[in-house]
């Protein structure tokens, strides 16, 4: 698919105007205790795969200095991790490294229990900016001394992965290596506008390879249900993704359901009723299309916890959401959606009744620019009313 970036250049600016006053708004509004820099935030219990096993593993929220991309460019429309990070003052690596050897030593965490090490920064820990390459490289060897770590995955922008880099982490470890990035659509329109990441298919595609021939695993994260898309579009941009990354035959792609965390976009949106995380039952229906289009992919559905706190989640109803997480980890376990198959509620109908009824008001760049407008305007109106009370 041919995307033409300049077409939307305004509407890209205003954008990213709007999520930079976001970001500094959460800095506004968050203290911080220098000294946290060397603990991590927390560490979280998992499902994972080693070898077709289906295993637990360790996740090792970190203390980052915070996404780059959000002094670029205000960072992704859905995420608020910036909020638990050092706002972009760089961490130093030997906090880094304390973190990690905090964890280890923590004998509540149980560290050599598990066999896959996973550590997220809220960022890239591709990009030089956030952790240097030294120290990355310091933090991977002390892993790989772990004689019950087998598998070390680490969070980077599609951007970053680069082979001078791929090379230096591959030659610091014997271990098996994961690089989660985050794809989130294939549809350059909506990964651009509704997510704010525009880099093009055909790089993603020269890195996954590039990695690849450095014994490096990529996993690409699918977001489901980015703004400004319906019920119905986010069902269909999710399955055409699915199809899209089928012939690079990853050893699993992640589902990242959404979540509202504040300080975001999608967090203004839902406050105005604009945005709403999808239904499991939508959920359930990308499951069933990709076992009917015989995708052969190993899709693993994330829990939808993260480093921050969530103010509204994926969701059906308080009567069949813990069947439902019954049936995703058994989804997850076994690869089959058999488990989904007897799960019936009376809410399904209101699912059913929301996509029928769904409108769509205009294309999508439309709707970006109409709600940046409205947002604009409403900032306007206030500025106004601060002037008459003063």
């Amino acid at each position: 698919m041919t995307y033409n970036y300049t077409a939307h250049k305004e509407i890209r600016a205003e954008l990213r105007s709007k999520l930079k006053d976001l970001r500094e708004t959460a800095k506004r509004e968050t203290k911080r205790d220098i000294n946290e820099q060397k603990k991590v935030i927390f560490t979280e219990v998992r499902k994972g795969y080693i070898n077709n096993t289906y295993v637990e593993r360790l996740v090792v929220f970190l203390r980052g200095t915070g996404c780059s991309l959000v002094k670029e460019t205000g960072g992704c429309t859905f995420c608020g991790f910036y909020n638990a990070t050092n706002f972009g003052v760089k961490i130093a690596d030997e906090d880094y490294i304390s973190q990690i050897k905090e964890v280890i030593e923590d004998a509540k965490v149980n560290f050599h229990q598990y066999p896959i090490i996973c550590l997220y920064n809220d960022g890239s820990m591709l990009r030089e900016e956030e952790i240097s390459i030294d120290g990355l490289i310091a933090i991977i060897k002390i892993l790989s001394e772990q004689d019950t770590v087998k598998k070390i995955v680490i969070e980077g922008r599609v951007e970053d992965v680069s082979g001078q880099k791929l090379a230096k982490i591959r030659a610091a470890t014997h271990k098996e290596l994961e690089i989660a990035v985050g794809f989130e659509s294939a549809n350059p329109l909506i990964r651009d506008l509704c997510i704010n990441k525009n880099f093009d298919n055909a790089v993603f595609e020269e890195n996954c390879f590039r990695a690849r021939s450095h014994g490096i695993s990529i996993i690409p994260l699918l977001m489901i249900k980015p703004p400004f898309l319906t019920e119905k579009e986010a069902v269909e941009d999710y399955i055409d993704s699915l199809v899209f990354l089928e012939k690079f035959k990853f050893q699993r792609i992640d589902m990242e359901l959404p979540t509202v965390e504040a300080n975001t976009l999608v967090h203004e949106l839902w406050k105005r009723g604009e945005y709403k995380p999808i239904s499991f039952w939508s959920v359930i229906k990308i499951l069933k299309a990709r076992q009917l289009l015989e995708l052969k992919t190993p899709l693993y559905i994330s829990p939808p916890n993260y480093s921050v706190s969530a103010i509204d989640r994926t969701s059906n109803c308080d009567v069949c959401d813990p069947l439902i997480f019954e049936a995703i980890d058994k989804f997850n376990t076994f690869g089959e959606i058999y488990a989904f198959e007897s799960i019936e509620c009376s809410c399904k109908a209101g699912w059913e009744r929301k996509i029928k009824e769904e409108v769509k008001d205009a294309d999508i760049s439309k709707r970006v620019e109409a709600s940046l407008r409205a947002f604009s305007q409403e900032e306007d109106s206030a500025a106004k009313e601060d002037i008459m009370i003063k």
